[in-house]
This record gives structure tokens, C-alpha cells and sequence, in this order.
């Protein structure tokens, strides 16, 4: 459906990130750290991307409530509330390298001062299946209290099997039978994989290597909604029709687009310009 709900204060949107933080993630990423390291800092980076989108002069509108729950040793809540109440980075602030658009559809590297909300972890196996479990509980309340806000928003970052695929598929399921008046929720995952071949938004398991897990991840990502097919060609990416909610192998920049399409880029459908509610 997704009709044309506006997102503002009085109609705010609902955005949950899992972050898996099993031992798996301690490996080297493509470019560079190791994985845990590189999801952590493309959430960080969407996380001060989502404050800055809702902050108008000194004031922060409250215009999504942000949950983020990492996964590993233990399942816990690492960030959570209303924008206003997460802008403050719960960690600090740390000098680091950024990555920022170029013009020409890349990015350049620059020194800047990075907020942090979550730390890398990386430990145990990959219960998954309890992460989709409580995001499915964030949503089922969040539309509960608002029944006709637009749908909300559950991204998914992992380079693993999960402990429990069947709950898992379950789980994940059950987040896309839930529907605000506007449409079902959505389910997103970016699976970080070894393979050379990085693929966005595709509409069949053909290019995946074979890869099993990364197959099970597309078999429990969402359709992408028609209503997004102009915003993904506008971020370069081109999802054919019957495309899904998911991104294979991608290195930090695509993770940071692929991020920032599904929480401020789908919000941007309905307006996420400078606030002025």
C-alpha cells in the first residue's frame, strides 16, 4: 500500500538495527578492520545521519524513534528512543575517519569527529533468531500506538549463520505480517560475505555464489516497495522488479548507503528534508 503518510513529530516513524556481534565478525573485512569494526561504524554513521535529518537550528524533532540491538555473546538493546533522546552519543566522541559523498557518486576519506553509540563486539555464536524476536516485539507495541504511522523499518547486519534458521525465519516472518494502515513492516539484511561480488537489491539468488547463508538472508528479506524503486535509482542503485530488502558483500560505503536507504532514505519518501514540523 504505502499511501502517502507524512513523517513529522505528530506521525513519527520507527527504525530498529540488528547488529550481529558473534565471533564470526572478528574477521577481517574487505577494506580493511575486522567486520565488527566496520558494520559498527557504518551504524554509528547512520545513527548521526538520522540526528542531523531531524534537527532544526539547536532543536531535535522527535520524527523516528531509533532502536538498535546487537547480538553475540548476549541479545541486548544497545540504543533506544525517540530521536531527542538518542542524539546525545551514549559513548562520546572519538577523532576518526569519515566517509562522505564526493559528487560524482563515491566518496573521499576525511579527519573528523565521529559520535559513538555502540562499540564493536564480537564473541559467541549468532542468536539471531532472539534478536528478530524482540525487534518483532518493538514493532508489534510501535504499531499498537500508532496504527497508522508508516511502516517501520528492521535492518538486519550479519556475516553468519544464524544459531536457530528456522525461529529465525520465523521470527523475521512474523515482523513482515505486521501492518500499519500504510503497509507491512519492513524486514532489510545486509549480509557481509568473503565473495568478490557485491549485490544490491536483487530479485533472485542467482549471483549469490551459492551461498547458503546469504540465500537464507534474501529468503527472509522484504519485497522492496514499489513506492522505493525512484529513491533506490536515485542512490544508483537499479532493483528489477521483485527486488528484495538486501544487499550481499557489501564494503563500508555501500553498508553506509545501503543503511542510510533503509532507515533516512525510506523516511525520505515521506519527507526528511530539514524538518519543519
Amino acid at each position: 500500500m504505502y499511501s502517502n503518510v507524512p513523517i513529522g513529530t505528530s506521525n513519527p516513524g520507527c527504525i530498529v538495527i540488528l547488529i550481529d556481534q558473534s565471533y564470526s565478525m572478528s574477521e577481517p573485512f574487505s577494506d580493511g578492520g575486522t567486520r565488527a569494526e566496520r558494520a559498527t561504524q557504518a551504524v554509528n554513521r547512520v545513527i548521526e545521519e538520522i540526528v542531523l535529518a531531524c534537527r532544526a537550528g539547536e532543536t531535535i524533532r522527535d520524527r523516528c524513534h531509533v532502536s538498535v540491538i546487537g547480538y553475540g555473546k548476549q541479545v541486548h538493546c544497545l540504543v533506544s528512543g525517540m530521536v531527542s533522546e538518542i542524539a546525545r552519543p551514549r559513548i562520546g566522541v572519538e577523532k576518526g575517519k569519515k566517509l562522505i559523498p564526493d559528487g560524482a557518486g563515491g566518496t573521499i576519506e576525511i579527519e573528523s569527529e565521529m559520535p559513538i553509540w555502540i562499540e564493536p563486539e564480537a564473541d559467541n555464536g549468532t542468536p539471531m533468531h532472539t534478536a528478530f524476536e524482540q525487534a518483532a516485539e518493538i514493532v508489534e507495541n510501535w504499531i499498537s500506538a500508532r496504527p497508522d504511522s508508516f511502516p517501520p523499518i528492521v535492518i538486519n547486519i550479519t556475516d553468519g549463520e544464524a544459531r536457530e534458521p528456522n525461529l529465525t525465519a520465523d521470527n523475521a516472518r512474523s515482523i513482515m505480517n505486521l501492518q500499519t494502515t500504510d503497509g507491512a513492516a519492513l524486514v532489510f539484511n545486509l549480509h557481509i560475505a568473503t565473495n568478490k561480488n557485491t549485490i544490491i537489491l536483487p530479485n533472485d539468488t542467482t549471483h549469490l555464489a551459492g551461498d547458503r547463508f546469504a540465500e537464507f538472508l534474501f529468503d527472509i528479506s522484504s519485497p522492496l516497495p514499489q513506492s522505493l524503486f525512484a529513491l533506490a535509482q536515485e542512490r544508483r542503485f537499479s532493483p528489477e522488479p521483485g527486488a528484495k530488502c538486501f544487499g550481499y558483500n557489501a564494503d563500508e560505503p555501500m553498508m553506509i548507503q545501503l543503511l542510510q536507504f533503509g532507515s533516512l532514505g525510506v523516511t525520505q519518501v515521506r519527507a526528511l528534508p530539514p524538518p519543519t514540523d
